[in-house]
Protein backbone atom coordinates (compact mmCIF):
# COMPACT_ATOMS: atom_id res chain seq x y z
CA UNK A 1 0.00 0.00 0.00
CA UNK A 2 1.61 3.20 -0.99
CA UNK A 3 1.99 6.14 1.71
CA UNK A 4 -0.51 8.91 2.30
CA UNK A 5 0.84 12.13 0.20
CA UNK A 6 0.69 14.30 3.03
CA UNK A 7 3.79 11.30 4.79
CA UNK A 8 5.86 11.88 1.56
CA UNK A 9 5.40 15.64 0.09
CA UNK A 10 5.23 19.07 2.25
CA UNK A 11 4.12 22.15 -0.12
CA UNK A 12 4.51 25.68 1.17
CA UNK A 13 6.08 25.28 4.07
CA UNK A 14 8.04 28.11 5.89
CA UNK A 15 11.49 28.28 7.50
CA UNK A 16 12.99 30.57 9.38
CA UNK A 17 16.13 32.47 7.32
CA UNK A 18 18.76 33.82 10.16
CA UNK A 19 16.66 36.44 10.93
CA UNK A 20 13.79 35.30 11.40
CA UNK A 21 12.06 35.99 8.06
CA UNK A 22 10.24 33.40 6.52
CA UNK A 23 11.22 31.23 3.04
CA UNK A 24 9.46 28.97 1.40
CA UNK A 25 10.46 25.16 1.59
CA UNK A 26 8.79 22.29 -0.45
CA UNK A 27 9.76 19.11 1.54
CA UNK A 28 9.46 15.31 0.03
CA UNK A 29 10.47 12.76 2.16
CA UNK A 30 10.20 8.35 2.01
CA UNK A 31 7.55 6.33 3.87
CA UNK A 32 8.40 6.65 7.40
CA UNK A 33 9.49 2.90 7.37
CA UNK A 34 12.64 4.75 5.63
CA UNK A 35 13.47 6.80 8.35
CA UNK A 36 16.20 8.50 8.96
CA UNK A 37 17.26 9.10 5.71
CA UNK A 38 19.65 11.83 4.36
CA UNK A 39 18.79 14.77 2.76
CA UNK A 40 19.62 16.98 -0.67
CA UNK A 41 19.37 20.56 -0.33
CA UNK A 42 18.29 22.92 -3.19
CA UNK A 43 17.93 26.35 -2.12
CA UNK A 44 16.88 28.49 -6.13
CA UNK A 45 16.21 31.93 -6.92
CA UNK A 46 13.98 30.54 -10.09
CA UNK A 47 11.00 28.83 -8.69
CA UNK A 48 11.32 25.79 -5.94
CA UNK A 49 8.34 24.83 -7.90
CA UNK A 50 10.21 23.55 -11.14
CA UNK A 51 11.77 21.03 -9.05
CA UNK A 52 8.71 19.01 -8.21
CA UNK A 53 9.55 15.56 -9.73
CA UNK A 54 13.37 15.95 -9.60
CA UNK A 55 11.74 15.71 -5.34
CA UNK A 56 9.60 13.09 -6.16
CA UNK A 57 12.86 11.20 -7.58
CA UNK A 58 14.71 11.78 -4.96
CA UNK A 59 12.52 10.59 -2.66
CA UNK A 60 11.84 7.29 -4.55
CA UNK A 61 15.85 6.53 -4.31
CA UNK A 62 15.61 7.04 -0.42
CA UNK A 63 16.20 10.78 -0.09
CA UNK A 64 14.93 13.34 1.56
CA UNK A 65 14.62 16.56 -0.83
CA UNK A 66 14.12 20.20 0.72
CA UNK A 67 14.29 22.91 -2.16
CA UNK A 68 13.99 26.34 -1.22
CA UNK A 69 13.26 29.43 -2.91
CA UNK A 70 16.11 32.19 -1.53
CA UNK A 71 14.93 35.28 0.25
CA UNK A 72 12.52 37.63 -1.46
CA UNK A 73 11.84 35.44 -4.51
CA UNK A 74 8.96 33.74 -5.24
CA UNK A 75 7.20 32.29 -1.74
CA UNK A 76 9.79 33.68 0.45
CA UNK A 77 9.90 37.02 2.08
CA UNK A 78 12.23 39.65 2.33
CA UNK A 79 14.39 41.42 -0.37
CA UNK A 80 16.71 39.23 -2.61
CA UNK A 81 19.83 40.94 -2.99
CA UNK A 82 22.02 38.47 -5.30
CA UNK A 83 25.13 36.76 -3.39
CA UNK A 84 23.84 37.85 -0.07
CA UNK A 85 22.21 36.35 3.24
CA UNK A 86 22.62 33.18 1.15
CA UNK A 87 24.89 31.77 4.14
CA UNK A 88 23.37 32.81 7.05
CA UNK A 89 19.53 31.47 5.49
CA UNK A 90 21.52 28.41 4.28
CA UNK A 91 22.73 27.48 7.88
CA UNK A 92 19.55 28.11 9.25
CA UNK A 93 17.38 25.86 6.74
CA UNK A 94 20.38 23.32 7.65
CA UNK A 95 19.83 23.36 11.31
CA UNK A 96 15.97 23.49 11.36
CA UNK A 97 16.16 19.75 8.97
CA UNK A 98 19.32 18.49 11.27
CA UNK A 99 15.53 18.51 14.11
CA UNK A 100 13.56 16.91 11.66
CA UNK A 101 12.21 13.16 12.47
CA UNK A 102 13.15 12.02 9.19
CA UNK A 103 16.69 13.45 9.16
CA UNK A 104 19.66 11.24 9.70
CA UNK A 105 22.04 14.18 10.45
CA UNK A 106 23.80 14.09 6.46
CA UNK A 107 22.57 17.05 4.32
CA UNK A 108 23.65 17.05 0.53
CA UNK A 109 24.02 20.44 -0.54
CA UNK A 110 23.11 20.08 -3.92
CA UNK A 111 22.64 22.61 -6.98
CA UNK A 112 23.76 24.42 -10.55
CA UNK A 113 24.21 28.02 -11.63
CA UNK A 114 23.41 30.18 -8.48
CA UNK A 115 22.13 27.23 -6.49
CA UNK A 116 25.14 26.37 -7.15
CA UNK A 117 26.41 29.11 -5.07
CA UNK A 118 24.00 28.22 -1.98
CA UNK A 119 25.10 24.76 -2.20
CA UNK A 120 28.56 25.91 -1.68
CA UNK A 121 27.51 28.61 0.74
CA UNK A 122 26.18 26.19 2.74
CA UNK A 123 28.87 23.43 3.07
CA UNK A 124 30.89 25.94 4.20
CA UNK A 125 28.23 27.30 7.20
CA UNK A 126 27.75 23.65 7.99
CA UNK A 127 30.94 21.62 6.91
CA UNK A 128 30.43 19.16 9.92
CA UNK A 129 26.97 18.23 8.21
CA UNK A 130 27.28 18.17 5.01
CA UNK A 131 29.25 15.32 3.75
CA UNK A 132 28.85 15.57 0.24
CA UNK A 133 28.12 18.55 -2.75
CA UNK A 134 26.63 18.30 -5.60
CA UNK A 135 27.98 21.07 -7.84
CA UNK A 136 27.14 21.78 -11.82
CA UNK A 137 28.38 24.89 -13.33
CA UNK A 138 28.49 27.08 -10.12
CA UNK A 139 28.07 30.63 -10.71
CA UNK A 140 29.85 32.36 -7.90
CA UNK A 141 29.30 36.10 -7.96
CA UNK A 142 28.53 38.71 -10.30
CA UNK A 143 31.88 39.76 -10.41
CA UNK A 144 33.06 36.15 -12.07
CA UNK A 145 30.02 35.38 -13.56
CA UNK A 146 29.12 38.70 -15.42
CA UNK A 147 32.88 39.71 -16.47
CA UNK A 148 35.78 37.99 -18.08
CA UNK A 149 39.00 37.43 -16.34
CA UNK A 150 40.54 40.19 -18.16
CA UNK A 151 37.29 42.61 -16.54
CA UNK A 152 35.51 42.83 -19.44
CA UNK A 153 31.76 42.80 -18.80
CA UNK A 154 29.75 40.42 -20.36
CA UNK A 155 27.32 42.62 -21.99
CA UNK A 156 25.02 40.30 -23.52
CA UNK A 157 24.92 38.01 -20.43
CA UNK A 158 24.34 40.70 -17.94
CA UNK A 159 21.55 42.14 -20.58
CA UNK A 160 19.74 38.63 -20.82
CA UNK A 161 20.33 37.65 -17.27
CA UNK A 162 19.39 40.84 -15.60
CA UNK A 163 16.37 41.57 -18.04
CA UNK A 164 14.64 38.11 -16.88
CA UNK A 165 15.85 37.52 -13.42
CA UNK A 166 17.37 40.41 -11.51
CA UNK A 167 15.35 42.96 -9.61
CA UNK A 168 12.31 41.72 -8.86
CA UNK A 169 10.47 38.47 -6.99
CA UNK A 170 10.03 36.13 -9.83
CA UNK A 171 11.32 35.64 -13.14
CA UNK A 172 10.88 37.06 -16.36
CA UNK A 173 11.20 34.06 -18.87
CA UNK A 174 11.12 35.39 -22.45
CA UNK A 175 11.52 38.59 -21.76
CA UNK A 176 15.43 38.86 -23.60
CA UNK A 177 13.65 37.28 -26.81
CA UNK A 178 10.77 39.91 -26.54
CA UNK A 179 12.72 42.75 -26.51
CA UNK A 180 15.86 42.34 -28.78
CA UNK A 181 13.33 41.21 -31.66
CA UNK A 182 11.68 44.51 -31.26
CA UNK A 183 15.47 46.30 -31.17
CA UNK A 184 17.87 44.07 -32.17
CA UNK A 185 20.90 46.75 -32.06
CA UNK A 186 19.39 47.99 -28.48
CA UNK A 187 23.00 46.84 -27.00
CA UNK A 188 24.78 49.05 -29.14
CA UNK A 189 23.38 52.13 -27.01
CA UNK A 190 26.03 54.28 -25.01
CA UNK A 191 26.84 54.91 -22.35
CA UNK A 192 26.66 51.48 -21.40
CA UNK A 193 26.32 52.66 -17.76
CA UNK A 194 22.60 53.79 -19.05
CA UNK A 195 21.41 50.78 -21.14
CA UNK A 196 19.59 49.42 -18.35
CA UNK A 197 17.15 52.15 -18.74
CA UNK A 198 16.36 51.23 -22.04
CA UNK A 199 15.92 47.46 -21.83
CA UNK A 200 12.01 47.33 -20.68
CA UNK A 201 12.09 46.40 -17.33
CA UNK A 202 12.96 48.44 -14.58
CA UNK A 203 16.61 47.32 -13.43
CA UNK A 204 17.64 49.74 -11.01
CA UNK A 205 20.68 47.53 -9.97
CA UNK A 206 22.06 47.12 -13.74
CA UNK A 207 24.66 50.09 -12.94
CA UNK A 208 25.55 48.88 -9.94
CA UNK A 209 27.09 45.64 -11.35
CA UNK A 210 28.98 47.49 -13.98
CA UNK A 211 29.94 50.01 -11.36
CA UNK A 212 31.85 47.36 -9.33
CA UNK A 213 32.88 45.40 -11.82
CA UNK A 214 34.81 41.86 -11.54
CA UNK A 215 35.28 43.19 -7.49
CA UNK A 216 31.67 43.06 -7.06
CA UNK A 217 31.56 41.04 -3.79
CA UNK A 218 29.79 37.94 -2.63
CA UNK A 219 29.51 35.93 0.49
CA UNK A 220 30.13 32.70 -0.77
CA UNK A 221 33.39 30.88 0.46
CA UNK A 222 36.62 32.03 -0.54
CA UNK A 223 39.55 30.51 -1.36
CA UNK A 224 40.87 29.34 1.69
CA UNK A 225 37.63 28.15 2.93
CA UNK A 226 37.29 25.82 0.01
CA UNK A 227 40.48 24.49 0.65
CA UNK A 228 39.95 23.21 4.08
CA UNK A 229 36.13 21.69 3.25
CA UNK A 230 36.20 18.26 4.64
CA UNK A 231 33.68 17.64 2.01
CA UNK A 232 33.20 15.02 -1.10
CA UNK A 233 32.50 16.74 -4.27
CA UNK A 234 30.98 16.05 -7.23
CA UNK A 235 31.88 18.41 -9.97
CA UNK A 236 29.90 18.65 -13.49
CA UNK A 237 30.09 21.17 -16.05
CA UNK A 238 30.26 21.98 -19.79
CA UNK A 239 32.78 22.81 -22.26
CA UNK A 240 30.26 25.40 -24.19
CA UNK A 241 29.37 26.90 -20.72
CA UNK A 242 30.96 29.75 -19.29
CA UNK A 243 31.36 28.76 -16.12
CA UNK A 244 33.22 26.00 -16.75
CA UNK A 245 36.17 27.66 -15.15
CA UNK A 246 34.28 28.01 -12.15
CA UNK A 247 33.34 24.30 -12.24
CA UNK A 248 37.68 23.44 -12.37
CA UNK A 249 38.89 25.71 -9.58
CA UNK A 250 36.39 24.29 -6.81
CA UNK A 251 37.72 20.52 -8.28
CA UNK A 252 41.27 21.79 -8.15
CA UNK A 253 40.78 23.72 -4.96
CA UNK A 254 37.95 22.30 -2.79
CA UNK A 255 39.73 20.14 0.12
CA UNK A 256 43.06 20.52 -1.49
CA UNK A 257 44.64 21.82 2.45
CA UNK A 258 43.55 18.33 3.84
CA UNK A 259 45.01 15.08 4.49
CA UNK A 260 43.72 12.56 3.02
CA UNK A 261 41.60 15.02 1.01
CA UNK A 262 38.33 14.60 1.07
CA UNK A 263 37.14 12.58 -2.09
CA UNK A 264 36.10 14.28 -5.26
CA UNK A 265 34.97 14.02 -8.50
CA UNK A 266 34.66 15.58 -11.93
CA UNK A 267 32.60 15.61 -14.68
CA UNK A 268 32.92 17.71 -18.40
CA UNK A 269 30.95 16.71 -20.90
CA UNK A 270 30.24 19.06 -24.29
CA UNK A 271 27.14 20.54 -23.07
CA UNK A 272 26.38 24.56 -22.39
CA UNK A 273 24.87 26.02 -19.47
CA UNK A 274 21.87 23.20 -19.47
CA UNK A 275 24.56 20.52 -19.05
CA UNK A 276 23.33 16.64 -20.60
CA UNK A 277 19.90 17.70 -19.45
CA UNK A 278 19.17 19.58 -23.26
CA UNK A 279 18.20 17.17 -25.69
CA UNK A 280 20.53 16.13 -28.71
CA UNK A 281 24.15 15.73 -29.07
CA UNK A 282 24.79 19.23 -31.14
CA UNK A 283 25.89 22.48 -30.34
CA UNK A 284 25.94 25.01 -33.40
CA UNK A 285 27.68 23.26 -35.94
CA UNK A 286 29.11 20.94 -33.96
CA UNK A 287 27.70 17.15 -33.85
CA UNK A 288 29.43 15.05 -30.95
CA UNK A 289 27.59 11.93 -31.27
CA UNK A 290 25.83 9.51 -29.13
CA UNK A 291 28.56 8.87 -26.42
CA UNK A 292 28.29 12.76 -25.35
CA UNK A 293 25.09 12.02 -24.13
CA UNK A 294 25.19 10.74 -20.47
CA UNK A 295 22.42 9.83 -17.49
CA UNK A 296 23.49 12.67 -15.02
CA UNK A 297 21.08 11.68 -12.35
CA UNK A 298 22.06 7.49 -12.70
CA UNK A 299 25.71 9.30 -12.49
CA UNK A 300 24.99 11.35 -9.25
CA UNK A 301 22.85 8.74 -7.63
CA UNK A 302 25.88 6.10 -7.90
CA UNK A 303 28.46 8.43 -6.70
CA UNK A 304 26.30 9.85 -3.95
CA UNK A 305 25.71 6.08 -2.48
CA UNK A 306 29.85 5.73 -2.99
CA UNK A 307 30.82 8.52 -1.01
CA UNK A 308 27.53 8.48 1.97
CA UNK A 309 28.27 4.47 2.54
CA UNK A 310 31.63 3.72 1.67
CA UNK A 311 35.28 3.98 2.99
CA UNK A 312 36.98 5.37 0.42
CA UNK A 313 40.42 5.88 2.18
CA UNK A 314 43.12 8.43 0.95
CA UNK A 315 43.15 11.17 -1.68
CA UNK A 316 40.26 9.36 -3.87
CA UNK A 317 39.75 11.29 -6.88
CA UNK A 318 38.37 10.58 -10.56
CA UNK A 319 37.90 12.68 -13.41
CA UNK A 320 35.47 11.78 -16.74
CA UNK A 321 36.23 14.32 -19.37
CA UNK A 322 34.93 14.51 -22.93
CA UNK A 323 37.36 14.99 -25.70
CA UNK A 324 35.68 16.70 -29.17
CA UNK A 325 36.57 15.67 -32.20
CA UNK A 326 37.65 12.50 -30.47
CA UNK A 327 34.25 12.27 -29.54
CA UNK A 328 35.34 10.09 -26.83
CA UNK A 329 35.67 10.12 -22.81
CA UNK A 330 38.46 10.35 -21.26
CA UNK A 331 39.15 8.99 -17.35
CA UNK A 332 42.40 9.61 -15.15
CA UNK A 333 43.01 10.60 -11.51
CA UNK A 334 42.82 14.35 -12.20
CA UNK A 335 42.56 16.93 -15.00
CA UNK A 336 44.51 18.28 -16.76
CA UNK A 337 46.72 14.87 -17.71
CA UNK A 338 50.35 15.77 -17.35
CA UNK A 339 52.07 16.83 -21.08
CA UNK A 340 54.10 19.10 -22.68
CA UNK A 341 53.61 22.24 -24.39
CA UNK A 342 53.87 22.90 -28.50
CA UNK A 343 54.32 25.83 -29.72
CA UNK A 344 53.19 27.68 -32.93
CA UNK A 345 54.42 30.51 -34.36
CA UNK A 346 52.68 33.55 -36.05
CA UNK A 347 54.65 34.88 -39.12
CA UNK A 348 54.34 38.22 -40.85
CA UNK A 349 52.74 36.00 -44.19
CA UNK A 350 50.32 35.02 -41.64
CA UNK A 351 51.22 31.62 -42.01
CA UNK A 352 51.24 29.60 -37.98
CA UNK A 353 54.29 27.11 -37.59
CA UNK A 354 55.95 25.56 -35.83
CA UNK A 355 59.71 26.77 -36.00
CA UNK A 356 60.03 30.64 -34.98
CA UNK A 357 60.21 33.14 -37.95
CA UNK A 358 63.34 33.73 -39.02
CA UNK A 359 62.88 37.42 -38.86
CA UNK A 360 60.50 40.21 -37.49
CA UNK A 361 57.57 41.11 -39.19
CA UNK A 362 54.08 42.88 -38.56
CA UNK A 363 50.55 43.01 -39.53
CA UNK A 364 47.78 45.44 -38.96
CA UNK A 365 44.09 46.01 -38.94
CA UNK A 366 41.82 48.91 -38.37
CA UNK A 367 39.06 48.75 -35.18
CA UNK A 368 35.94 50.73 -35.48
CA UNK A 369 34.14 50.54 -32.18
CA UNK A 370 30.91 51.63 -34.26
CA UNK A 371 31.49 48.86 -36.55
CA UNK A 372 32.69 46.20 -34.07
CA UNK A 373 33.55 42.46 -35.19
CA UNK A 374 30.82 40.71 -34.23
CA UNK A 375 29.89 37.80 -31.98
CA UNK A 376 28.77 34.11 -32.45
CA UNK A 377 27.32 31.51 -30.69
CA UNK A 378 29.46 28.66 -29.34
CA UNK A 379 30.46 25.68 -32.00
CA UNK A 380 28.76 28.00 -34.46
CA UNK A 381 30.66 28.09 -37.67
CA UNK A 382 32.90 31.60 -37.99
CA UNK A 383 33.51 30.82 -41.69
CA UNK A 384 31.21 33.90 -42.75
CA UNK A 385 33.26 36.55 -40.88
CA UNK A 386 36.27 35.45 -42.52
CA UNK A 387 36.26 38.27 -45.23
CA UNK A 388 36.33 40.75 -42.73
CA UNK A 389 39.39 42.97 -42.64
CA UNK A 390 38.82 44.02 -38.74
CA UNK A 391 41.33 41.24 -37.68
CA UNK A 392 44.62 39.36 -38.25
CA UNK A 393 44.69 35.70 -39.14
CA UNK A 394 47.18 33.17 -39.00
CA UNK A 395 46.74 29.66 -40.81
CA UNK A 396 48.34 26.47 -40.31
CA UNK A 397 49.25 24.49 -43.02
CA UNK A 398 46.83 21.02 -43.00
CA UNK A 399 47.85 18.99 -40.03
CA UNK A 400 49.48 15.45 -41.20
CA UNK A 401 48.58 13.72 -37.89
CA UNK A 402 45.88 13.91 -35.25
CA UNK A 403 46.46 16.89 -32.34
CA UNK A 404 44.90 16.19 -29.02
CA UNK A 405 45.62 19.52 -26.40
CA UNK A 406 44.17 19.66 -23.23
CA UNK A 407 44.01 22.34 -20.35
CA UNK A 408 44.40 25.67 -20.53
CA UNK A 409 46.00 27.07 -24.24
CA UNK A 410 47.92 30.23 -23.40
CA UNK A 411 48.69 33.21 -26.55
CA UNK A 412 51.60 35.33 -26.12
CA UNK A 413 50.62 38.51 -28.07
CA UNK A 414 53.19 41.31 -28.88
CA UNK A 415 51.01 43.95 -30.62
CA UNK A 416 50.26 47.85 -29.90
CA UNK A 417 47.41 50.29 -30.42
CA UNK A 418 46.98 53.78 -31.53
CA UNK A 419 44.08 53.89 -29.19
CA UNK A 420 44.61 55.57 -25.63
CA UNK A 421 43.56 51.89 -25.05
CA UNK A 422 42.21 48.83 -26.27
CA UNK A 423 40.79 45.16 -25.92
CA UNK A 424 43.01 42.49 -27.62
CA UNK A 425 40.39 39.47 -28.55
CA UNK A 426 42.10 36.32 -29.53
CA UNK A 427 40.90 33.28 -30.70
CA UNK A 428 41.78 29.65 -31.32
CA UNK A 429 40.20 28.44 -34.36
CA UNK A 430 39.76 25.21 -36.06
CA UNK A 431 39.69 25.16 -40.11
CA UNK A 432 37.96 21.63 -41.09
CA UNK A 433 38.62 19.93 -44.06
CA UNK A 434 35.21 20.58 -44.97
CA UNK A 435 35.59 24.59 -45.00
CA UNK A 436 33.84 25.14 -41.05
CA UNK A 437 35.67 27.47 -38.93
CA UNK A 438 34.96 26.49 -35.56
CA UNK A 439 36.07 28.11 -32.49
CA UNK A 440 37.92 26.41 -30.17
CA UNK A 441 39.23 28.49 -27.55
CA UNK A 442 39.34 32.61 -26.71
CA UNK A 443 40.68 34.64 -24.32
CA UNK A 444 41.16 38.83 -23.88
CA UNK A 445 43.20 41.48 -22.29
CA UNK A 446 41.75 45.01 -21.86
CA UNK A 447 44.76 47.49 -21.86
CA UNK A 448 43.27 49.83 -20.02
CA UNK A 449 43.71 47.49 -17.42
CA UNK A 450 46.44 45.25 -17.97
CA UNK A 451 48.88 48.07 -20.25
CA UNK A 452 52.42 47.02 -20.84
CA UNK A 453 54.57 49.42 -22.13
CA UNK A 454 56.27 46.67 -24.67
CA UNK A 455 53.22 45.81 -25.82
CA UNK A 456 53.44 42.48 -25.45
CA UNK A 457 50.78 40.29 -23.44
CA UNK A 458 50.50 36.53 -21.93
CA UNK A 459 46.50 36.07 -22.73
CA UNK A 460 45.05 32.64 -20.85
CA UNK A 461 42.63 30.93 -23.08
CA UNK A 462 39.60 28.78 -21.96
CA UNK A 463 40.30 25.15 -20.91
CA UNK A 464 40.08 22.82 -23.91
CA UNK A 465 39.64 19.07 -24.31
CA UNK A 466 40.06 18.26 -28.36
CA UNK A 467 41.51 16.19 -30.94
CA UNK A 468 41.88 17.93 -34.20
CA UNK A 469 41.37 15.07 -37.14
CA UNK A 470 44.48 14.99 -39.67
CA UNK A 471 43.89 17.27 -42.34
CA UNK A 472 42.47 20.58 -40.24
CA UNK A 473 44.24 23.88 -39.83
CA UNK A 474 45.00 25.88 -37.05
CA UNK A 475 44.08 29.01 -37.04
CA UNK A 476 45.12 32.35 -34.64
CA UNK A 477 42.83 35.27 -34.68
CA UNK A 478 43.89 38.73 -33.38
CA UNK A 479 40.97 41.14 -33.07
CA UNK A 480 39.75 44.02 -30.92
CA UNK A 481 36.17 43.30 -29.97
CA UNK A 482 33.86 40.53 -29.41
CA UNK A 483 30.49 42.34 -29.74
CA UNK A 484 27.93 41.77 -28.17
CA UNK A 485 28.89 39.49 -25.95
CA UNK A 486 32.11 41.67 -24.54
CA UNK A 487 31.43 45.45 -24.07
CA UNK A 488 33.74 47.71 -27.04
CA UNK A 489 36.57 49.46 -25.91
CA UNK A 490 35.71 52.71 -27.45
CA UNK A 491 39.04 54.08 -28.72
CA UNK A 492 39.26 57.20 -26.61
CA UNK A 493 39.98 58.24 -22.90
CA UNK A 494 36.35 57.99 -22.05
CA UNK A 495 35.75 54.97 -19.64
CA UNK A 496 33.84 52.21 -21.87
CA UNK A 497 30.79 52.17 -19.78
CA UNK A 498 30.41 56.33 -19.09
CA UNK A 499 31.49 56.79 -22.66
CA UNK A 500 29.22 58.19 -25.34
CA UNK A 501 31.55 58.74 -28.38
CA UNK A 502 34.46 56.32 -30.16
CA UNK A 503 37.02 56.36 -32.18
CA UNK A 504 38.53 54.27 -34.93
CA UNK A 505 42.41 52.52 -34.21
CA UNK A 506 44.87 51.24 -36.02
CA UNK A 507 46.20 48.42 -34.41
CA UNK A 508 49.64 46.15 -35.38
CA UNK A 509 50.13 43.14 -34.48
CA UNK A 510 53.82 41.70 -34.24
CA UNK A 511 55.78 38.80 -35.36
CA UNK A 512 59.28 38.04 -34.38
CA UNK A 513 61.81 35.31 -34.01
CA UNK A 514 62.23 35.67 -29.77
CA UNK A 515 59.13 37.32 -28.14
CA UNK A 516 56.52 37.57 -31.33
CA UNK A 517 52.81 36.58 -31.11
CA UNK A 518 52.69 32.37 -31.13
CA UNK A 519 49.85 30.16 -29.74
CA UNK A 520 51.23 27.76 -26.58
CA UNK A 521 49.15 24.16 -26.54
CA UNK A 522 49.61 22.26 -24.01
CA UNK A 523 49.68 18.40 -25.79
CA UNK A 524 49.28 15.52 -23.06
CA UNK A 525 51.71 12.41 -23.37
CA UNK A 526 49.23 10.28 -22.87
CA UNK A 527 45.36 11.17 -24.06
CA UNK A 528 43.49 7.87 -24.44
CA UNK A 529 40.23 7.28 -23.54
CA UNK A 530 40.18 5.68 -20.20
CA UNK A 531 44.11 5.76 -19.53
CA UNK A 532 44.69 6.50 -15.66
CA UNK A 533 46.61 8.77 -15.27
CA UNK A 534 48.43 10.49 -12.36
CA UNK A 535 47.56 14.16 -11.35
CA UNK A 536 47.64 16.97 -13.77
CA UNK A 537 48.43 20.57 -12.70
CA UNK A 538 46.08 22.25 -12.09
CA UNK A 539 44.32 24.68 -15.60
Amino acid sequence: MSAPLLDTLRANERVPGWDGTPLAVDIHVPPRAQWPVPTVVTRTPYGRSAHLAEGAGWRGRGFAYVVQDVRGRYDSEGHWQPYHNERGDGAALADWILTQPWSDGRLVAYGGSYAGHTAWALAAERPAAVPAVVSMGPSMALGRTKFERSGILRLAEHAAWWLERADARTSRDGLTAHVFREQPRLLEHLPVMHLGERLGARLPGWGHVVENGPHHRAEGPDTAELEKLPTAALHIGGWYDLLVDEVLEHFHQAGSALTPRPPRSLVIGPWGHDLAYAPGTRIGDRDHGPASRLDLGALQLDWLRRVLTEETGGDHSEAKVFTIGADTWWTGRSWPPPGTDTVWYAHHDGSLARPAPPRGGQRRFRYDPADPYPSRQPAVDRAPLAARTDAVRFTSAPIDAPLTVAGRPVVVLNALTSAPSTDWIVRWNELTADGRCLELAHGSVDTGRDGDDSGRYEIPLGPVSVTLPTGSRLQLEVTSSDFPRLARALGTHEDRYRGTSCAPAQQTVRTRPVDGTRLILPTPGDHTPDHDLTEGESP
